[in-house]
């Protein structure tokens, strides 16, 4: 039915609530005759929503004004439009703002109840248009009603306060810091779970320009881009520790708003994103992700909804901004790729496939290829050097980033959108069976492609859940874990739900619709706590033994690690080892953990060739019994393990004589008996003076052989050897010379001239200009 409304819509930046806005005009019971737009200098998306608004026939007719026009104005001056177009718009005035979305018979109770008498000129008032225009013909509007016009006055801040993303934000916010407070979490620096300690800002630099990381015998394999989102985040926010416990500590609020944010483009009421980005935020996969330190999966439940808005924004293309959008997603991709990798992979498959499946004219495929093409190529430009580490080591996209560990399958826990099947995470089936009743009960042809991302995940979950490799830094091969992939299964399955039609079954009392609602609300926000709560995650306790090099020996089922200074860090287990690095330690852990001395003994001896000072052992080990002559004791630790301090030459970098030199040259380690001489020197790059010797003497460095290492002999390149079977030799000459031995950077930096130019220029592009405003109509 069509009423005698003409239904003014006033926006200023309505790109975040106006599909709703215009989605709750199409139903109402009772509709106005004609619903005019008025945009006053919106700069985002506002322009391009009323267009394909007008297009699509939802409004009549959209009326473009300055910025700083009044309320009040631009009701006056659609109402001058509308009396231009039709003569007789209708006898009532429907004003209406971002505040003031209706529910579907709004309209049938305002003219239900009306009074000719009413002349308030606000948003979500219904007044007579021969009243309205006698107001407008007073000399000058009265200040109560220019008041009125603004946003600070008191019906703007309760409009404000009430409003669906304001109560979304208030309450998610109130969830996160009741939950650090019971966890004992609030404050920087934790760690726990795959999580490990984060370095402070100059240190994060470090790691991640460094083309050498002495880690692991020493690597020259490139250091995750995750290191350079938090040293730039750090460097505004505080530091890289604050930056990951903000996003572990307050992700579900940066989950929600993102989900809402990213809804802005559908057809839908603010309140009903509300709930839907609500629900989201509360994932219970996504919750118990973050209470184990996965802060991959974390990365995922914020940026997956935006980024999936943004891919759908390229491929449709529909305007001359598609630069600004094109660089805002890839800058996105490749965040979510320096944390995520395999997710950053499947939403360019996602994009690939939407891009096939879906159709489009001639030059809109011609952009969309182009868009497309923008953005797999600069979101993987600006992870350069990373993305070659996924082509040698592919296990990096099934076991993400963080400390190594061993995962636990899933199997059919995965349909409930449980990664392990723990009952903190079983309520996420009503995500999938909210899903399910949508496509019973309100199927609508758009919820085909949510559907699709859906499957996907599941897919790409199952895929996860059941295969099984040695992660990158070495240790127990096993399966990976399920969050990311689950993340994208809740997207898919809250876009059906936002996609659903009207129900095919009789409407159900509002009081039994509110009451399931909260319980299911109550149901996710104590699943969500738990989960989150339970996990391991943890204030970083600092290392109470020395700070030398040591030989860690795990208790479980991984291999020894080979540490330098306070302890691994984020971003240690992330890089690849050099050579037969994995294979050495897992070799001298299984000597070490040996019952046979002479077992025992070599693999001190290995040790200490490669530097290291101490070896840290659990406190039922017979190493100190095993290797008595070579180890002594050195200091106990809180969690009962003990530090063994090494009595062989343990530097870094050591001189052996022409015999020791020999046998290095056919030996795989040396003997507990060799005694090379300790020299004062740190890796990787150094310069020291050596004296007359013997012929066949050499350096010994405590690494990894590995293309990268250069030494010069008074200025003039010296060719390179091998000792003990894998580690650094530089042969020296009889005569007295000055050596110097380092690492090269050229590769590095190349690579990573060429990242910082993709960052830059993604960067600079993704910033909004200025909007051409189009003329106003007649």
């Amino acid at each position: 039915m069509s009423a005698p409304v003409l239904a003014v819509v006033v926006c200023r930046d309505g790109e975040s609530w106006l599909p709703g806005v215009l989605a709750a005009l199409g139903e109402q019971s009772e509709r106005p005759r004609r619903v005019l737009a008025v945009d006053t200098g919106s700069t985002d998306r506002t322009a391009e929503l009323l267009a394909q608004a007008r297009a699509d026939q939802v409004v009549d007719d959209v009326l473009t004004l300055p910025r700083d026009t009044s309320f009040a104005t631009a009701v006056a001056d659609a109402v001058a439009l509308g009396k231009r177009r039709w003569a007789d718009p209708g006898r009532w005035l429907w004003l209406l703002d971002g505040g003031s979305a209706p529910e579907p018979n709004r309209l049938a109770g305002l003219l239900a109840t009306e009074d000719p008498t009413a002349a308030e000129v606000e948003p979500g008032k219904l007044i007579r248009r021969d009243v309205f225009e006698r107001l407008e013909r007073r000399p000058s509007p009265s200040p109560r009603e220019n008041a009125r016009g603004g946003f600070l006055n008191r019906g703007g801040v309760l409009r404000l306060l009430s409003s669906p993303l304001f109560v979304l934000t208030a309450a998610l916010l109130l969830f996160a810091l009741i939950n650090a407070l019971i966890a004992g979490r609030l404050g920087s620096g934790l760690a726990g779970g795959r999580l490990l300690p984060v370095a402070d800002l100059a240190t994060t630099w470090r790691d991640y320009l460094a083309a050498w990381h002495p880690v692991a015998g020493g690597t020259g394999s490139p250091a995750s881009p995750s290191l350079l989102v938090l040293a730039v985040l750090g460097s505004v926010l505080g530091g890289p520790s604050v930056v990951v416990s903000l996003l572990l500590l307050f992700g579900v609020p940066l989950a929600g708003v993102s989900a809402y944010f990213a809804t802005r483009s559908l057809p839908v009421p603010p309140l009903r994103r509300a709930i839907a980005a609500g629900a989201y935020a509360l994932l219970p996969a996504a919750s118990l992700s973050a209470g184990e330190g996965r802060l991959d999966v974390v990365v995922a439940h914020v940026l997956v909804p935006p980024l999936l808005a943004g891919i759908a924004a390229v491929i449709r293309l529909s305007d001359g901004q598609w630069l600004g959008k094109v660089c805002l997603t890839a800058l996105g991709l490749a965040v979510l790729g320096a944390f995520a990798p395999l997710m950053h992979l499947s939403l360019i498959v996602l994009a690939l496939l939407a891009h096939v499946l879906l159709p489009g004219e001639t030059a809109r495929s011609q952009r969309r290829v182009a868009g497309l093409a923008a953005v797999v190529l600069l979101s993987v430009a600006c992870l350069l050097p990373w993305p070659v580490v996924f082509l040698q080591h592919p296990q990096v996209l099934l076991h993400g980033l963080g400390a190594r560990a061993v995962e636990q399958p899933a199997g059919a826990w995965l349909l409930a959108l449980s990664p392990d099947g723990s009952p903190a995470s079983w309520l996420g089936v009503l995500f999938v069976l909210a899903a399910v009743g949508a496509l019973v009960v309100a199927w609508d042809k758009r919820m085909l492609p949510a559907a699709g991302v859906a499957v996907f995940g599941w897919l790409l979950a199952a895929a996860v859940d059941g295969s099984a490799a040695e992660p990158i830094a070495g240790g127990a091969a096993t399966v990976g874990w399920t969050g990311g992939p689950l993340v994208l299964v809740a997207v898919g399955c809250s876009w059906i739900v936002l996609q659903a039609g009207r129900p095919k079954l009789p409407e159900v009392p509002r009081v039994f619709g509110l009451a399931a609602l909260a319980v299911v609300a109550l149901g996710l926000v104590a699943s969500s706590a738990i989960a989150l709560v339970g996990g391991p995650l943890a204030p970083a306790q600092p290392w109470a033994g020395p700070s030398g090099t040591r030989l860690v020996l795990d208790p479980g089922p991984q291999p020894a690690r080979l540490v330098t200074g306070s302890g691994p860090r984020f971003g240690d287990d992330d890089l690849a080892p050099a050579g037969s690095a994995a294979d050495w330690l897992r070799q001298v852990d299984d000597d070490l953990q040996s019952d046979d001395p002479g077992r025992v003994r070599e693999a001190l001896a290995a040790v200490a060739a490669r530097g290291a000072e101490f070896v840290v052992v659990p406190g039922d080990s017979r190493v100190l019994e095993l290797g008595r002559g070579l180890v002594n004791e050195h200091a106990g630790l809180p969690d009962g393990s003990r530090v063994l301090r090494l009595l062989l030459p343990s530097s870094p970098v050591k001189l052996v004589g022409p015999d020791l030199a020999r046998q290095a040259q056919t030996e795989p380690e040396p003997t507990p008996e060799a005694r090379p001489l300790p020299v004062a020197a740190q890796l990787p790059n150094f310069t020291v003076r050596i004296s007359e010797g013997g012929a066949g003497r050499a350096l010994v460095l405590g690494a990894e052989n590995e293309p990268g290492w250069y030494a010069r002999v008074d200025g003039m390149a010296f060719p390179l050897a091998t000792a003990w079977g894998h580690q650094v030799a530089i042969p020296l000459p009889e005569q007295a010379a000055e050596v110097q031995v380092g690492f090269t950077e050229l590769p590095r930096t190349a690579l990573l001239s060429v990242q910082a130019a993709a960052v830059l220029f993604t960067l600079v592009a993704a910033i909004p200009g200025r909007r051409r405003k189009p003329a106003p109509k007649p």
